[in-house]
């Protein structure tokens, strides 16, 4: 297969670099910012990228793309699969610089997705399946701007695909491609509420925000943060959040069991035993609070989730109160900067029948 690659960060670069493992498949990478530019100018000048996968066994190689570019229309005049690995916040830069140039019958996947097939379909005239992830598949980082480290892989990776009757077509098509993803959810909405990140991103940085400030780089998130007390109000947080999943016919799904099913090779593991353990082995947390963590993650996926509570009528107080918390420590208004399922359906009032019939 050719898939074209948006987004040259960490994650964008490590999936490439996964795909490209897999014999027979072309890859292209679209530069779509200019963050990171020194890397990528790097890349350019040297055909392409140093890779070591502790996923497989240490193995050293280098990623040699077909196409390595700023220019959208190339990109997507070569992919058969557009794979979107951007921040959420870029979903609307990319949609817009991207569309004019889709192709009928193309696969766009957004990863992470928070229900932003429905900002793409906005843009894109052509007729296009579109595919959200609730996290990535494997994860990694950029090391100084020399080569690529692939450091961990979840066992289990579950996607979701707009139309849902194109399901078994799209998970046939990424199950090819990444070994670890042979899972579907039921619908995008499903995919936006189960990811990771609107929880455990907001609430470790909300309530860690001096520690983070004080400690000038020395914040280990998850070894430090969940605390019995903060674990609790994770679960008190997963209430609210299943109550709204059940509304829209989804299934509910406790964070620390979805987390363990992502993670953990043996599902007869104790749920907080995987979680502790994950935590044990994770890297350093946030140096600053103006991160992704909260600037991605409060108006993305808690203003989505909160604006669907609104419409099925179920109680989001938790997610709020994170909210305006959030907010208030980085002097954002994160209320009126949230995607919420009015802004993405663009309309003032919406039904909870309106947002099954979109999402389906």
């Amino acid at each position: 297969m050719k898939i074209t690659i948006v987004g040259c960060g960490n994650a964008g670069l490590i999936h490439a670099a996964k795909i490209y493992e897999k014999e027979g498949n072309q890859i292209c990478i679209l530069k779509t910012s200019q963050t990171n530019s020194e890397y990528f100018d790097k890349i350019v000048a040297e055909g392409g990228y140093r890779v070591h996968d502790l996923t497989n066994r240490g193995k050293d190689f280098f990623v040699k793309p077909e196409l390595i570019t700023r220019d959208a229309k190339a990109a997507m005049d070569f992919a058969e699969i557009v794979l979107v690995m951007t921040t959420t916040l870029q979903h609307e830069s990319v949609a817009k610089l991207i569309a004019p140039f889709a192709h009928d019958g193309q696969i766009i996947a957004m990863c992470p997705g928070y229900m932003g097939s429905l900002i793409f379909k906005k843009y894109v005239k052509a007729d296009v399946i579109y595919s959200e992830w609730e996290t990535t598949a494997y994860n990694g980082r950029v090391m100084n701007n020399d080569y690529v480290k692939i450091t961990f892989y979840n066992p289990r990776n579950a996607i979701s695909v707009l139309p849902t009757a194109k399901s078994q077509y799209v998970l046939d098509k990424f199950s090819k491609l990444f070994d670890n993803t042979h899972y579907l959810r039921q619908n995008i909405l499903e995919s936006a509420l189960h990811n990771p990140n609107m929880i455990v991103h907001t609430i470790g940085m909300t309530f860690s925000a001096s520690r983070i400030e004080y400690s000038k780089g020395e914040f280990w998130m998850y070894r430090e943060a969940f605390t019995d007390s903060i674990v609790r109000v994770i679960n008190a947080f997963d209430k609210q959040k299943n109550e709204v999943l059940k509304a829209y016919g989804c299934e509910p799904l406790d964070y620390f069991e979805a987390a363990k099913w992502r993670n953990e090779e043996d599902l007869t593991v104790d749920a907080m035993t995987s979680f502790r353990s994950f935590a044990d082995s994770s890297n350093k947390g946030p140096m600053f609070l103006r991160h992704r963590y909260l600037l991605e993650d409060v108006p993305m996926g808690l203003g989505l989730f909160v604006s669907l509570g609104k419409v099925a009528g179920v109680d989001t107080s938790i997610a709020e109160s994170i909210m305006t918390l959030g907010g208030a420590l980085l002097g954002e208004d994160f209320k009126s900067q949230s995607r919420s399922i009015q802004y993405l359906l663009q309309k003032e009032e919406v039904t909870l029948h309106e947002v099954i019939n979109v999402i389906s």
